[in-house]
């Protein structure tokens, strides 16, 4: 499950209970998988899909603040300036 694996490499970065949030879900679609209600697994995949939706925005939002306090972020890159346009006026010497 990558939601597993995300849980492990990233499980340190949320709290215990942004954790649980999607802890609980992934069990109960893993109990749902034992059997064969499709309705019932349809459910819990749903219900993991958008615990995991807010605990993956939770780590989006985690790692742009980290990026922002280090000053690395895409957005402080410099931005291109209105010195580095040039202007040009093409000339026609056919004429």
């Amino acid at each position: 499950y990558q939601t597993e694996k995300v849980l492990r490499d990233q499980g340190d970065n949320v709290t215990a209970e942004e954790k649980a949030a999607v802890e609980g879900p992934l069990s109960d679609l893993k109990k749902a998988l034992e059997g064969t209600d499709t309705e019932a697994i349809k459910t819990a995949s749903e219900a993991l899909m958008s615990a995991s939706q807010a605990f993956s925005q939770k780590l989006y939002e985690q790692a742009a603040r980290d990026t922002d306090a280090t000053g690395s972020s895409a957005s402080g890159q410099d931005a291109p300036s209105d010195d580095d346009i040039v202007d040009a006026e093409i000339v026609d010497d056919e004429g």
